[in-house]
């Protein structure tokens, strides 16, 4: 495994979150625990539609990044542990959890694990 494999396992990732909230808002917010209303739907389409402008630019950063590879490697761990903890938070507190907040708590750690690890090998 090497960095660039970890940016499109990333990329797969979040466009699959994208697509999610994007076409499936009500379900995905329900697999979450939080109770889908028009208007958090509504939010929830432009996050997708943000989360997968974000699928695209992880996908490419390995053909364009050059010598900075390692360090967007970094940035995009650092990334991934806040995600981890903003989901955990909301985990331990109440307002969010099933099978969306486990899951994508689970895999952010394993990112961020991942793009650590393999920024260091890239170095």
């Amino acid at each position: 495994m090497d960095l660039k494999l970890v940016f499109r396992i990333a990329a797969v990732v979040a466009a699959i979150n994208g697509l999610g909230l994007l076409f499936m808002g009500g379900t995905f917010f329900a697999m979450a625990n939080v109770t889908p209303t028009p208007d958090l739907i509504t939010v929830g389409q432009f996050l997708g539609v943000t989360i997968l402008f974000l699928a695209l630019l992880e996908w490419r950063i390995p053909d364009i990044a050059g010598d900075a590879l390692s360090s967007l490697g970094q940035l995009f761990g650092i990334g991934n542990v806040l995600w981890f903890l903003i989901v955990g938070y909301h985990i331990m507190t109440g307002k969010a959890g099933g099978a969306t907040g486990f899951v994508n708590a689970g895999i952010f750690v394993i990112l961020a694990v991942l793009f650590f690890m393999q920024s260091r090998k890239s170095e």
